[in-house]
């Protein structure tokens, strides 16, 4: 008997990195449970980051990080919490900074919610600059 197809949801996500122009961006496809740790790996090679500074997710006032960084006392851990947690409608946006002391911003938007299979690995699929 053929086992069923295990579907999961496929967000398509829109970062811009904030303040530049031209404007600096990628669309991602990831899975909506990928952990915001996971998420940052991600960021940090489509961006071409060096992940040498520390950095934060963003969301309705509430910061979430790695709580080895110690960037705050009321900060949630980053390696508990995913991405579908904070955003699961189209249009919502969270915001990623990279390096707190410049403060490089990038807002993630959710453009799309597709339908992928277990096979399903995240990409990279568009950007400029």
């Amino acid at each position: 008997m053929k086992q069923p197809e295990v579907l999961v949801e496929v967000y398509v996500i829109k970062v811009t990195l904030l303040g530049t122009r031209p404007p600096v961006w990628r669309r991602i496809l990831v899975p909506r449970d990928i952990t915001l740790q996971h998420l940052h790996r991600t960021l940090q090679t489509v961006m071409g980051w060096t992940n040498s500074h520390l950095h934060q997710f963003v969301c309705q006032r509430q910061r979430i990080s790695d709580p080895r960084s110690r960037v705050g006392t009321k900060v949630a851990n980053e390696n508990r919490t995913r991405l579908g947690e904070l955003i699961w409608t189209v249009g919502a946006k969270l915001l990623y900074e990279y390096d707190l002391g410049d403060g490089w911003q990038h807002e993630l938007l959710l453009e799309e919610v597709l339908l992928g299979d277990e096979s399903f690995q995240q990409i990279c699929v568009a950007g400029k600059r």
